[in-house]
């Protein structure tokens, strides 16, 4: 009874439905080949929320994934390219790798040729700089080229592979203070930096620190500076000689000697050491904590023979001049007592503390070494001298001293103290 000829179903001939005119007995069409774009399709047989396959280049979509390209463009599959934004193709990331462009750094890859810089680490575009093989423009492994300069011994092709600057037969040579190139730390050719002890620059140089320089001059605009000429006549003590006295230089003769004040505690010193500054290498050095009462200094007397103290004669000469750093930075006194104000001179009253009030100038000096120069004209005089005196007296010097506040704590160093010739 069911297979009468008025009755409907999937055998009827006349029937409607899945099983198609003139197919009688035929199985379901399957929806994705019935040539028709059906409620959840983007297109006949293709896109949309269906299980039906991506639509080709052409056909209607609402969403990129409709098609096969992954690429809709106004409502149409279009074809893949390496400049819509989408990753398609074979493509490792957004428009670049595989077909399209090598991808920068930090972008997905899959190997090597994905990449600007040819190395693929862990699935992620890395700095071929670090791969541990040559690559690129790499003149050495992981150097040279657009990597960092290469070290003595290993491949270059031109200057700039190489940290020495200096590319021969295709090896990089080891830097030098004598291979005509500004390498290493120097601040101009093959002086200066790591070449300062043997081969400081000369005035003109370009420099980075007094350090650099021959003279220990260095000009705010980085380049060595001449410094000032000292009469060998005038020099009153380089150190060199390492010990505590003062050469006899031109009637000159003394010690030199630490002073202060009688604060419980307080500890100072004077002692000569080894430098390093040019082609200098002794200085003094002086060092004083706790004294709170007026103070403490360092000193020396310029002309106290055996027979005994004196003063000397300085009346050729208008100025003082040393090199000093400190520890930390520091002020201090440079004191000239001269024939009016100490009393070896016996001109001031030593009753009611009328001595021992001096000419000074004050000055200051950072951690590297400096030149001090202090002109006798810029000297002013501490008040309580008895008689008070009318001038500096340079024909009656009687020491030269460094004298530091109370309270103060310090640690200086001196070097090349001398006298400058009037002009």
């Amino acid at each position: 009874m069911g297979n009468s000829s008025s009755g409907s179903g999937n055998t009827s001939s006349s029937g409607s439905g899945n099983g198609g005119a003139g197919r009688a007995g035929a199985g379901p069409v399957d929806v994705c080949q019935n040539e028709a774009k059906d409620a959840n399709e983007s297109d006949a047989d293709c896109g949309g929320s269906s299980e039906c396959d991506r639509c080709i280049s052409g056909a209607s979509c609402t969403v990129d994934g409709d098609c096969k390209s992954d690429f809709c463009k106004a409502k149409r599959c279009a074809d893949p390219t390496c400049f819509d934004k989408v990753i398609n193709q074979n493509e490792t990331a957004i428009d670049c790798g595989g077909v399209c462009v090598a991808c920068d750094l930090g972008v997905t890859c899959s190997i090597n040729s994905d990449c600007t810089d040819q190395y693929c680490k862990d699935g992620v575009c890395s700095d071929h700089c670090a791969s541990g093989a040559k690559e690129l423009d790499e003149t050495a492994v992981d150097c040279g080229g657009s990597c960092k300069p290469c070290g003595a011994n290993m491949g270059c092709t031109e200057a700039s592979d190489c940290e020495s600057k200096v590319c021969l037969n295709k090896k990089c040579l080891a830097a030098t203070c004598s291979d005509q190139t500004i390498n290493q730390d120097e601040s101009d050719l093959d002086c200066g930096g790591v070449c300062s002890a043997t081969k400081p620059c000369q005035v003109g140089a370009h420099c980075k620190s007094a350090a650099d320089c021959g003279s220990w001059i260095c000009s705010a605009a980085g380049k060595c500076l001449a410094d000032i000429v000292v009469d060998p006549l005038a020099i009153i003590d380089d150190f060199e000689d390492g010990d505590t006295s003062l050469p006899k230089i031109d009637g000159r003769e003394g010690p030199w000697y630490h002073y202060g004040d009688s604060s419980t505690g307080a500890l100072g010193s004077i002692a000569p050491v080894v430098i390093s500054r040019g082609a200098s290498t002794r200085g003094m050095r002086t060092t004083g904590m706790g004294y709170s009462v007026w103070g403490s200094g360092a000193g020396t007397n310029l002309k106290q023979p055996p027979a005994g103290q004196t003063w000397y004669d300085a009346s050729a000469y208008d100025s003082v001049t040393f090199w000093a750093r400190a520890q930390a930075p520091i002020t201090f006194l440079v004191v000239l007592p001269d024939i009016d104000t100490d009393p070896v001179g016996k001109t001031c009253v030593p009753a009611n503390n009328g001595c021992d009030h001096h000419y000074f100038k004050s000055v200051s000096v950072g951690t590297t070494w400096q030149r001090v120069t202090v002109a006798f004209a810029d000297l002013s005089l501490e008040p309580g001298t008895m008689p008070v005196p009318t001038r500096f007296a340079p024909e009656a010097i009687v020491a030269v001293q460094f004298r530091f506040a109370p309270g103060l704590d310090y640690d200086l160093y001196l070097d090349d103290v001398a006298f400058l010739k009037a002009n």
